[in-house]
């Protein structure tokens, strides 16, 4: 119904439920595992939204990035936050992206950048560390390879079933924050449906980032459907019942 009312239509499958409908109407079907052909990079250079400052949006990026690593990382304390914060803006900086300058065509940076600048970082090498295994270790493939994926259609489903559980937050996130982009980057009537919401909000930074995202969508001419099983499960999070009320 959404797509004949002229509205596109962005869903995150996280079961293949959606595939035969992307078939049927002519979707696009993208795959994020560990094996798969279709690739998003995080740290892809964010295109700022009319009417807002480069800077603002690269330093919004940037703390949306933080989030990233906290779910991927686990616990961190401030230290770490603050080692991180200064690490993935040094790793932009590295290819002349920062606040000041034109940084719409340049080349965006890869997870292993942000780990070589860890890597050279006062208290940095621990975090390092613990990034090898997404760069170089039993994880990569997943999300270190610049993205190759054409959004050109209006029913876009990103499947994020061959993915461990581990995996499914930081994918789910990931996925978030790409999409977040393309809405912001053009203004289009467009509906976002998270199907198995409670997998991003199992973690506080997903479920913050989800909420802010659920609280901002309307400016950008975006709707938002979060479906899951259990009310209970957003009930338990402090962002679960803000969501529900936006």
């Amino acid at each position: 119904r959404l797509l004949l009312m002229g509205i596109d239509v962005i869903i995150i499958d996280p079961e293949n439920e959606y595939e035969r409908l992307a078939e049927a109407v002519g979707g696009s079907m993208f795959r994020i595992s560990l094996a798969s052909k279709d690739h998003i990079n995080p740290f892809d250079i964010p295109i700022v939204p009319e009417g807002e400052s480069a800077g603002d949006t690269l330093k919004s990026h940037i703390v949306n990035l933080i989030g990233l690593m906290k779910t991927m990382l686990g616990e961190i304390g401030p230290t770490e936050e603050s080692i991180l914060d200064r690490a993935i803006t040094e790793t932009y900086a590295s290819r002349e992206i920062t606040p000041e300058k034109d940084f719409s065509t340049a080349q965006p940076p890869l997870l292993e950048d942000l780990e070589e600048v860890l890597r050279n970082m006062d208290g940095g090498k621990v975090l390092a560390e613990r990034l090898f295994r997404f760069t170089k270790g039993s994880y990569s493939g997943f999300m270190h390879s610049h993205t190759n994926i054409n959004i050109k259609n209006r029913l876009l489903v990103f499947s994020i079933r061959d993915l461990e559980e581990e995996l499914r937050p930081i994918a789910m996130y990931i996925v978030l924050n790409f999409i977040w982009n393309v809405v912001r980057a053009e203004l289009k009537k467009r509906m976002m449906i998270v199907d198995e919401a409670w997998i991003i909000m199992k973690h506080a930074d997903g479920a913050s980032f989800l909420f802010g995202l659920v609280k901002r969508a309307r400016k950008y001419f975006l709707g938002v459907t979060t479906i899951t099983q259990d009310v209970e499960d957003f009930l338990k999070s402090s962002y679960g019942r803000p969501i529900i009320t936006n």
